[in-house]
């Protein structure tokens, strides 16, 4: 009788868990040396530090070291690259991120195909961007921006960090979905972009938090929209941009982890249930709010939803643009 009270406990236990964390407690997949994890990016980008905030809590829950291998070449499709030509037994993993899986591929040829060469496990993080302007535009709204815009095609001007970066992206969602003519103003990097915001040389940029949110606190910048579907927690007096006039918008930053195509499912939702865990620890929590970053949810089924609908989205956009990247 108590070992029947034990089974119906922990089928109980495991009805409660996401499918890809009871497939991992009933397989107990563990990789049988240190993983190594390709982030084709350099060290220091936020794409970077949103995975070694978790290494540690992934390598502490799979038993093995998780060393973070940087392959910073070539908008990531270099150690994308490397990841799909890897060995697809759970041990190499890579940190699957916007450009190199769904923003490339419509502008050069790839020695990868994102939607076949990989197995999507898990969303880490999504990074909300807000459109800042300077604070003499005379708008204080995205329907009043919009409405400035039309009435003078081509002449408001938005910043962003470089031709095919995530704010040029951003900006090129923005003018495609509200049918606007603003003139992108490309520079070598954020910082320089929202100096020149702030100095009144540019009309508007779209920023992650960390480097306007204190100038939009002081009144230095003003913050007309958030450009994902949820107002952010740290900045809840600012609206979307799809509740202030753009229905369905929404663009975000977002890492994750992909295997090699291949992969046994065991060690895929072992890792899965790994970050899902590591994703619920306080300090992770802290450090990711600290930065902007908004904790993943889901599992592999969740991330490859947003692979594929962000793939189709910038081919449209890309297109539509006609945006070309040397």
């Amino acid at each position: 009788m108590k070992h029947l009270k034990r089974r119906t406990a922990l089928a109980a236990v495991l009805c409660a868990l996401q499918p890809w964390q009871a497939a991992q407690a009933q397989a107990g997949w563990k990789p049988e040396h240190p993983v190594r994890l390709i982030v084709p990016f350099a060290p220091g980008a936020a794409t970077d530090i949103s995975v070694r905030t978790i290494s540690d809590h992934l390598a502490a829950t799979l038993g093995q070291p998780v060393v973070i291998d940087n392959q910073g070449a070539a908008s990531g499709t270099v150690g994308t690259a490397a990841a799909a030509r890897a060995a697809a037994d759970g041990t190499t993993w890579v940190l699957a991120h916007d450009p190199p899986f769904t923003i490339l591929p419509h502008v050069r040829k790839l020695a990868y195909d994102p939607l076949k060469d990989f197995e999507p496990v898990a969303l880490i993080a999504t990074i909300p961007m807000v459109l800042v302007v300077r604070p003499g535009l005379p708008v204080n709204s995205i329907q009043e921006l919009i409405d400035a815009a039309r009435a003078r095609p081509g002449q408001m001007t938005i910043a962003s960090s470089g031709t095919g970066a995530t704010s040029h992206l951003a900006a090129e969602l923005f003018k495609y979905e509200t049918r606007t003519d603003i003139l992108h103003v490309p520079y070598k990097g954020q910082a320089q972009g929202v100096t020149d915001v702030l100095g009144g040389q540019v009309d508007m940029i779209f920023s992650s938090f960390g480097p306007v949110v204190q100038h939009i606190r002081s009144g230095r910048l003003k913050a007309l929209g958030i450009s994902v579907p949820k107002r952010y927690a740290s900045l809840p007096e600012v609206p979307t941009i799809a509740e202030s006039g753009v229905p369905g918008f929404d663009f975000s930053v977002w890492t994750g982890i992909a295997v090699p195509a291949g992969t046994p499912h065991a060690a895929r939702d072992a890792i899965a249930a790994a970050v899902a865990q590591a994703l619920q620890v306080p300090e992770v929590r802290a450090r990711f709010d600290g930065l902007g970053f908004v904790p993943g949810e889901g599992g592999p089924e969740a991330l490859r939803r947003k692979i594929e609908g962000d793939y189709a989205k910038w081919k449209r956009v890309i297109q539509a643009a006609r945006i070309q990247i040397e």
